[in-house]
């Protein structure tokens, strides 16, 4: 597995590589937009992302692969923001090809990071290490993404995604031009409130209804860290101290996710090759109690939250 070591984060060639992607950032929005204009300027950014990570992406670089998912997720968080401001009817076909490429982007990214946490193969002995058949399965991940990214399908996407952001103006299907700050406030005000109402039952929730939270959790940080700007300067401390809370959230829910999504492959992993279940999962293990704490932590970190009212 040539690929797997070209690029393996604690390499001298992955940390020389670094420069080749490039991270999010924020659109530049002002007061006197309307929400047609401030959605085109953040969704043209998020397409702008994807292109200029796509050709590492192709090459096996895990942080331009993390900063294509990043940019995904944005441009779809924007979309619902401003639901109904813009243009429907594409809508549905659009957000199918999303979910389509989603799909490449996330099965790859979840084997970047299920393979950090396998031990290495120097500390077992051949026979007994998956190291092999998760560096091989790692490999066809990346090789079905490079053909998803070179597809045809791909910049067809791509192609529709720019006319239909560049379409969405004022249009008989769509609300009037709004005041960019007061939809902001009152959207932002409103995803706050049902976060928070949401986190209450977190410790008496499953792996999958924790993920729910954890993605409307993400959708309302991003939603944030684009429009923080427009925010005079007096709410502006309550607004940082939202984002902080979102960010420690997104930590504690991103471990058990992590954990449990490296525990998915690994039994998935394990039936295939016909070897013990129990031994594949173990990097991925959180015990009872770990997860307990980690739980304990993000209910307590939306409790402040829901303390900050910064709208």
């Amino acid at each position: 597995m040539t690929g797997s070591r070209k690029f393996h984060p604690r390499s001298p060639r992955f940390e020389q590589r670094q420069d080749r992607y490039r991270r999010y950032k924020t659109p530049r929005l002002t007061a006197t937009m309307t929400c047609q204009e401030a959605f085109r300027t953040i969704a043209r950014g998020c397409l702008d992302d994807l292109a200029a990570n796509h050709q590492a992406t192709c090459e096996e670089d895990r942080e331009a692969l993390h900063q294509m998912r990043i940019a995904l997720t944005r441009l779809r968080a924007a979309r619902s923001f401003f639901s109904s401001c813009v243009p429907s009817s594409e809508w549905p076909h659009l957000k199918g090809e999303l979910k389509w490429l989603n799909k490449h982007l996330s099965r790859a990214r979840d084997l970047d990071v299920a393979l950090k946490r396998l031990p290495s193969a120097h500390d077992t002995s051949p026979e007994q290490s998956p190291d092999r058949v998760w560096r091989k399965t790692w490999s066809a991940s990346h090789r079905e993404l490079r053909r998803a990214l070179r597809s045809r399908r791909y910049r067809i996407l791509l192609r529709d995604m720019s006319i239909w952001i560049d379409g969405s103006g004022p249009s008989g299907n769509v609300k009037p031009p709004t005041s960019l700050t007061t939809y902001s406030s009152r959207k932002l005000d409103r995803w706050y409130k049902k976060l928070v109402k949401k986190s209450r039952a977190l410790e008496d929730m499953n792996a999958s209804q924790r993920h729910q939270l954890r993605i409307k959790s993400k959708r309302f940080r991003y939603a944030l860290e684009m429009l923080e700007q427009l925010f005079p300067s007096k709410s502006h401390a309550g607004v940082k101290e939202c984002l902080k809370s979102l960010r420690k959230i997104q930590k504690h829910l991103g471990q058990l996710n992590d954990a449990e999504q490296g525990r998915v492959i690994a039994t998935a992993l394990a039936k295939s090759t016909r070897d013990d279940v129990t031994r594949w999962n173990s990097p991925f293990s959180t015990g009872r109690k770990a997860r307990k704490r980690i739980i304990r932590a993000a209910a307590l970190t939306f409790r402040e939250l829901a303390e900050l009212k910064p709208f």
